[in-house]
């Protein structure tokens, strides 16, 4: 059975009151959900600012960092399965249970996810979703984002997705969706509907 549903939670949701709620809501719903950095990220930027080590270490470290948050989020939620390689979760297709992705170190050897700032939990998510075959991509996230359609470049100059999230989605056939957190009461329906209820990424216009 195909996947459906890559959806990513952003980071800034660990201190929203609306991520029990977004869990509660995928939990049920087959989904793949890949988790941001949050305030574990956080630290490896921090530590990287005090220390001025190389990027190919923060690379690695954020990639824990994310597992971090995955694990916290498998935590809050005991319904959610957990999985750290593509062959797990496409097993898991039709099972009526959502995993959590936890990227590991493996990530490191691979040459197409380059070791850079601008490769965050969005551009992963488009990488994982690309290679799982999921129709629709969701990035659920805390800043404002526009309604209807938004185009790459208007999301990228006002910081809502990553420098190299259009390297990693223009080529795939996935539909790239933006979710706010304040949606969770319809991420059921936006499910079914995306279009009703969440932004959809033109990952082509200008």
């Amino acid at each position: 059975m195909s996947i459906t549903w890559v959806v990513k939670l952003g980071g800034s949701l660990a201190g929203s009151d609306t991520l029990p709620f977004w869990l509660d809501a995928l939990a049920d719903s087959n989904v793949v959900i890949v988790p941001g950095g949050g305030p574990f990220a956080d630290q490896v930027r921090s530590a990287q600012r005090s220390w001025s080590f190389g990027d190919e270490t923060a690379h690695a470290m954020a990639l824990l960092a994310m597992g971090q948050y995955g694990l916290m989020l498998s935590g809050l939620c005991p319904k959610l399965g957990t999985a750290r390689d593509i062959w797990e979760l496409r097993a898991s297709a039709g099972s009526g249970r959502s995993m959590v992705w936890l990227p590991d170190l493996s990530l490191i050897d691979d040459p197409s996810i380059p070791a850079s700032w601008d490769v965050t939990s969005d551009s992963l998510a488009a990488w994982l979703a690309e290679r799982l075959g999921a129709a629709n991509l969701l990035l659920v996230k805390s800043a404002a984002i526009p309604s209807g359609t938004a185009s790459y470049v208007e999301l990228l100059a006002q910081g809502v997705v990553d420098g190299a999230f259009q390297y990693f989605s223009s080529g795939a056939a996935f539909a790239a969706w933006l979710g706010h957190r304040q949606d969770y009461p319809r991420a059921r329906e936006g499910l079914r509907e995306p279009a009703g209820v969440f932004t959809q990424v033109d990952r082509f216009a200008g």
